[in-house]
């Protein structure tokens, strides 16, 4: 890494770990989820982005050199059918395979893990059950447990390979590893119907799976931090929402192992980047008692992000919450406007992260907008 490529990278973890922290950066940090975007915007399909590692790191650098954003979001590895498994335990599409070619894969939710199969499960913990389902996962991957351990292995190298690659050109990452929660892997074996049912008929089961869950996918999620050397690791909580899940199925299963993953991140100092999909308005005063300075909090727009900086700002880092709708349809002019308030009110004292997720269909104007005025509105005052 040379002299400027160098001094930019600490420059930019400096910015991001200081709001993470609750701190006061020089501005405002502004990071994208990119992976929809960047492949679009280099001219590579869905398919070549998601499978042909050259391809993927070659928009990647596209993308970040020519928008110099703080960060890329997570470690860059292909969508391999069993690289994804880990995090994803259900069966899946590719663009390929029935679906629009240039859009995202698809979750496919049948129940793979039968009732029958939640003895076993609380009794092995995650990896074992993962293990035991693997051939009804991936149906169509020959010898795929001999297979699954090879792709593991290889993928290790692969991402630390691509990291090492764009911190050459400055860009450092957000996110150094991460996991699904231990609810959300569970919901995804079962599906969501039937794993609501489980809630109902069998919740001390069901509370007792994800307790024996957290401790393995937290060990997964600090494995990989640890690969990256990068202290940050994102955790998809997807189904603890209120938009999923009742507030009492929250506090009783939900909630402790939110608990559990921060504490066991926090004590190998990582911090949890809680990817709160849906609608949390109602479950934000519960996040209140995690400790503080330990997590960043990812919200989408469904949450009010402007009430979770008045009930979370002091304890709790925020990113958020520029959406794929508004970065495809609004206009320069909305995006500034949008983003100086959020700067305003959520960028407040510090501990905010301006985060936009850009689709494929996103306008690149929009996506400067955003990054103009962060650079230009969100230096904070001395």
């Amino acid at each position: 890494m040379r002299g400027e490529e160098e001094e930019l990278y600490k420059e930019r973890e400096e910015r991001i770990q200081t709001a993470v922290n609750l701190g006061v950066p020089d501005r405002v940090p502004v990071i994208c989820s990119e992976y929809q975007y960047a492949g679009a915007y280099a001219g590579v399909s869905s398919k070549d982005f998601m499978t042909d590692n050259e391809k993927m790191m070659m928009a990647l650098e596209k993308f970040h050199l020519e928008f110099q954003l703080d960060m890329h979001t997570r470690p860059p590895l292909p969508m391999s059918l069993l690289t994804m498994v880990i995090a994803e335990p259900c069966l899946v599409r590719y663009p390929w395979e029935g679906t629009p070619f240039n859009s995202t894969h698809q979750l496919i939710e049948t129940e793979i893990m039968k009732e029958e199969d939640y003895e076993y499960a609380y009794k092995n913990g995650y990896v074992q059950t993962l293990i035991k389902l693997l051939p009804k996962i991936r149906p169509n991957v020959p010898e795929v447990l001999k297979k699954f351990f090879d792709d593991m292995e290889s993928a290790s190298r692969m991402v630390t390979s691509n990291l090492e690659r764009l911190k050459k050109l400055g860009i450092p990452c957000f996110a150094g590893g991460g996991m699904e929660s231990p609810l959300g892997v569970l919901s995804l074996m079962r599906s969501y119907a039937k794993f609501c049912l489980d809630t109902y008929r069998h919740s001390d089961i069901v509370a007792c799976t994800v307790e024996k869950f957290t401790e393995e996918i937290a060990q997964l999620a600090i494995a990989s931090c640890k690969l990256s050397s990068i202290p940050r690791a994102l955790i998809g909580l997807h189904r603890e929402c209120s938009s999923f899940s009742t507030l009492r199925h929250f506090e009783q299963i939900g909630f402790p192992q939110i608990k559990r993953l921060v504490d066991l991140l926090s004590k190998e100092g990582i911090i949890a980047i809680l990817h709160c999909d849906g609608d949390w308005t109602l479950n934000l005063p519960y996040l209140k008692e995690l400790p503080k300075g330990r997590c960043v909090l990812e919200l989408d727009a469904s949450t009010d992000i402007f009430k979770a900086k008045e009930l979370l700002g002091d304890s709790i880092c925020i990113d958020g919450n520029l959406t794929e709708v508004m970065l495809t349809f609004g206009t320069p002019a909305k995006i500034e406007d949008h983003c100086k308030k959020l700067i305003n009110i959520v960028g407040e004292r510090g501990g905010f992260i301006l985060k936009g997720t850009p689709p494929r269909e996103a306008k690149p104007e929009n996506i400067r907008a955003m990054i103009n005025t962060v650079k230009t509105y969100g230096v904070y005052k001395a």
